[in-house]
């Protein structure tokens, strides 16, 4: 079973915190009524959304209910605010500069249709090369932009939350959080397309 929903005695007062947090933010949908503590989830998550709060089971019995409050009001940004809005951003952001990658292979394209009267097999061979470039091109594209994207968005609900909650009871939250999950053996130092806990307090700490 990845997970389960009735496990840990601080899930009644983790909703009650989740819901606290939804009338500040001016949430206007149903509170949170359920704790999800997932097996798959990595100790460094924590997902507020569809009348859930999904955290991960390695984490469970190591924070008290109050210090689970700090750490829902990032995610809940997220979940409610800032994800919703990522369609349109990707339009704005990734599908120009791969547009403005396409001008390249369509030159390179025109230039190698007339060798194909000349040189067929040259010509077949140039046409796969370019296409093989502009595909890398565009993988990095995609790789770059996602990876700044996701981070980006804790970054942006971090600071968020910690306008409302008070960015030294964030920070001292985060470090606690980060020193738990170093008990867990997970490294704190690792590659996924959200940021570190480490670096959310970088972060955090430099915007001061």
């Amino acid at each position: 079973m990845a997970s389960d929903t009735v496990q840990n005695p601080d899930d009644e007062r983790i909703l009650k915190y989740a819901g606290e947090l939804f009338h500040p933010f001016g949430i206007t949908k149903p509170d949170p009524d359920t704790v999800v503590w997932d097996d798959n989830m990595d100790p460094d998550r924590v997902i507020v959304q569809l009348g859930e709060a999904k955290l991960p089971r390695s984490m469970m019995g190591r924070l008290t209910a109050e210090e689970w409050k700090p750490l829902l009001a990032p995610a809940i940004i997220l979940g409610y605010f800032l994800l919703p809005r990522q369609p349109r951003d990707t339009i704005l952001r990734l599908v120009l500069p791969l547009g403005i990658g396409e001008v390249p292979l369509t030159v390179a394209l025109l230039k190698t249709l007339p060798l194909g009267r000349q040189d067929p097999a040259l010509s077949i061979s140039l046409l796969f090369a370019t296409i093989i470039i502009w595909a890398s091109y565009a993988l990095l594209m995609v790789a770059l932009w996602s990876r700044r994207a996701w981070r980006g968005l804790f970054y942006t609900a971090d600071g968020q939350a910690a306008d409302k909650l008070g960015r030294e009871v964030l920070l001292a939250t985060l470090t606690k959080y980060g020193e738990t999950i170093s008990v867990t053996g997970y490294p704190r130092k690792r590659l996924h397309l959200w940021p570190t806990v480490s670096q959310r307090i970088e972060r955090l700490q430099r915007s001061r």
